[in-house]
């Protein structure tokens, strides 16, 4: 089962990374902050698990609290800085 999320995930994110370099020109720093974003994201949900298995569900919902709201943050930034390039364009 969690091979099929990864493969899934994997296929995903290579369509992403497709579209975005055929209809805009996306600069390494998107990119970068794009891809530590998703990095936060995936260590929100492995943070939160992983503590559950540990037994701490407190830490588990304030671990995935601050992981995914940087997540968030810089995903958010991400996708502003594409509109606006893409409005420049």
């Amino acid at each position: 089962m969690i091979f099929w999320i990864g493969v899934l995930f994997g296929a995903a994110l290579i369509l992403l990374v497709n579209w975005l370099r055929t209809k805009t020109a996306v600069r390494w720093y998107e990119w970068l902050i794009g891809a530590l974003g998703l990095l936060s994201g995936i260590g929100a949900i492995q943070h939160y698990f992983g503590s559950l298995v540990e037994n701490e569900p407190e830490s588990a919902w304030m671990g995935f609290l601050v992981f995914f709201i940087l997540s968030v943050l810089l995903m958010a930034i991400t996708w502003t800085l594409l509109r606006r390039h893409k409005q420049s364009v």
